[in-house]
C-alpha cells in the first residue's frame, strides 16, 4: 500500500484534473485540425513529439537538473514511453481507419477502470467502494455521450476492436507502474523529459517508414501550429499527469480522461461551432458526481 499522502497536496492533485483534463482534450480539436490540412498521424506525432522534448531538455538545461541514466532508469523510461506513448497512440492510429471514432473513445474511456483493477491486483494502494463508485459513474457519463454515436464495427474489423483495447490496457498500467516505480531523486520534469525523447526515438523511424517525410512550410499554416498547440498541450498535460501521480498514486490520474473528454466537446463547441444536446448536459451531470465521489475526503486515505 503507498504511502498516505498529505491532504493538503491530495487536493491540490485533484484541482489539477481541470487543466491536464483540459489541456489533453485540446488535443483532440488540434489533432483535427492538423488531420484537415493533410498531415499524416506518425509525422504529426513525431513533430510533436520532437518539440516537446525540445522543450523539456531545454527546461532540464536551465534548471541545471541533470540526471545521470542507470539502468534502472534507462528501464522505467522505455517502459513509461512504450505505455504512455508508442503503444497507445500506435494501436489508435493503425486501428482508426477500421472502428468508428465513437467506438474508440468509449473504449479509451475504460482506462480508469483498468487502473483500478491494476492497483488492486498488486496492492500497490487502497481503493475505496467510493472510488469505485466513481469510475463507474465515469464511464457512464462516457458511455451516454459516446454511445448513440458509436455505429458497430465495420466487416472484419473485429481484430481492429481488440488493438484499440490496448489504449486503455497500456494507458491504465502505465499510471500504476509509475506510481511504484519512479526512481528515487527522479522529478517530474525529468522523466517528462525522458519519456518524450525516448517516444520520439521510437515513432520517428515508424513514421519514415511508413509515411512521407513531414514537409516544413514556412509560412506556418493552420496544421503545423494546431501541431505546435498539441504540443503545448503535451508539454502541460505530462508534466501534471506525474506530479499528480506522485502526489496520490496511480489510480486518481486516470479520471483525468473523464474531465479530457468532455474538455474536448467543450473545445468543440468553441472552435467549430459544435452544439451540445441534452445527453451531454446530462452527462456532465454524472460525471460531476463521479468526480465528488472521487473527491478526497479529510482524515481518509484513498
Amino acid at each position: 500500500m503507498a504511502a498516505r499522502t498529505p491532504a493538503r497536496a491530495t487536493w491540490t492533485a485533484f484541482a489539477l484534473l481541470v487543466p491536464m483534463g483540459a489541456a489533453w482534450g485540446l488535443e483532440f480539436s488540434m489533432l483535427k485540425l492538423a488531420a484537415r490540412a493533410g498531415y499524416p498521424e506518425a509525422g504529426a506525432l513525431a513533430a510533436m513529439l520532437a518539440i516537446v522534448a525540445a522543450a523539456y531538455w531545454v527546461a532540464i538545461a536551465w534548471r541545471g537538473a541533470w540526471f545521470r541514466p542507470t539502468r534502472r532508469i534507462v528501464v522505467f523510461l522505455l517502459a513509461v514511453a512504450t505505455l504512455g506513448y508508442v503503444l497507445p497512440l500506435l494501436a489508435a492510429l493503425f486501428a482508426a481507419r477500421h472502428v468508428d471514432a465513437g467506438v474508440m473513445t468509449l473504449v479509451a474511456s475504460f482506462t480508469p477502470i483498468v487502473a483500478v483493477a491494476t492497483a488492486l491486483a498488486f496492492r500497490t494502494e487502497r481503493v475505496s467502494p467510493r472510488r469505485v463508485l466513481a469510475v463507474v459513474l465515469g464511464m457512464a457519463s462516457a458511455t451516454i455521450v459516446l454511445l448513440p454515436d458509436a455505429g458497430p464495427p465495420q466487416a472484419g474489423a473485429l481484430a481492429w476492436l481488440l488493438v484499440v483495447f490496448v489504449v486503455p490496457l497500456t494507458y491504465g498500467v502505465e499510471s500504476v507502474y509509475v506510481s511504484v516505480a519512479w526512481p528515487d531523486g527522479l522529478t517530474p520534469l525529468q522523466i517528462g523529459a525522458g519519456q518524450a525523447l525516448v517516444a520520439l526515438l521510437a515513432v520517428v523511424p515508424i513514421h519514415l517508414a511508413l509515411e512521407p517525410p513531414m514537409a516544413y512550410d514556412p509560412d506556418w499554416n493552420a496544421g503545423q501550429i494546431a501541431i505546435a498547440v498539441m504540443a503545448a498541450c503535451l508539454l502541460v498535460e505530462v508534466f501534471l499527469y506525474f506530479f499528480i501521480i506522485r502526489a496520490t498514486g496511480g489510480v486518481l490520474v486516470s479520471f483525468g480522461l473523464y474531465v479530457s473528454l468532455f474538455a474536448g466537446i467543450a473545445w468543440g463547441a468553441v472552435l467549430f461551432g459544435e452544439r451540445l444536446d441534452a445527453a451531454t448536459w446530462l452527462a456532465v451531470g454524472v460525471l460531476a458526481a463521479g468526480l465528488a465521489l472521487a473527491a478526497p475526503r479529510a482524515g481518509a486515505s484513498e
